[in-house]
């Protein structure tokens, strides 16, 4: 299973209490909000218009949380904590497992279809936790356990 570890400094607060499973159940798809998780290396964080294409200030449907609102309000991006990420001389390729290999995202990203709450920590584990993750699951998927494929 997923382990989980907390941000160097214990958990943080995420500036806009996002709802994942209110979302998700709604039919959404994580790559609308996550520009790359399907075909990119890295996911993207979800900027301000990707909200205001749905959220309006000036429209009851959907409802628009007012810690959101003020972020549309302003036109200012969201100040988001990233907390998924991969060490500088690790190479992750987001399209190569989730849209290559199939692996869905709560394979690292934990149940986030019952999520109703931001992130407020990491859930892969961190170091060699998190490389002794990928790699049993590179031997289990039968795919290359060659380190120089990942550490670049």
């Amino acid at each position: 299973g997923v382990i989980a570890w907390a941000a160097r400094n214990g958990d943080v607060q995420q500036p806009v209490a996002y709802n994942h499973k209110v979302h998700l159940d709604a039919g959404m798809d994580c790559a609308a909000c996550h520009t790359g998780a399907r075909e990119g290396t890295h996911a993207g964080i979800p900027t301000t218009d990707k909200c205001a294409m749905c959220h309006r200030v000036d429209r009851p449907y959907p409802k628009t949380p007012d810690d959101l609102a003020r972020y549309l309000r302003a036109g200012e991006e969201i100040p988001w904590t990233q907390l998924h990420r991969t060490r500088r001389h690790v190479f992750f390729s987001h399209q190569r497992h989730v849209t290559f290999g199939g692996i869905d995202c709560a394979e690292c990203h934990g149940d986030v279809k019952q999520k109703t709450e931001p992130f407020t920590r990491a859930v892969f584990p961190a170091r060699q936790a998190g490389m002794n993750q990928c790699v049993a699951c590179h031997r289990k998927e039968r795919v290359t356990t060659d380190c120089t494929a990942c550490h670049r």
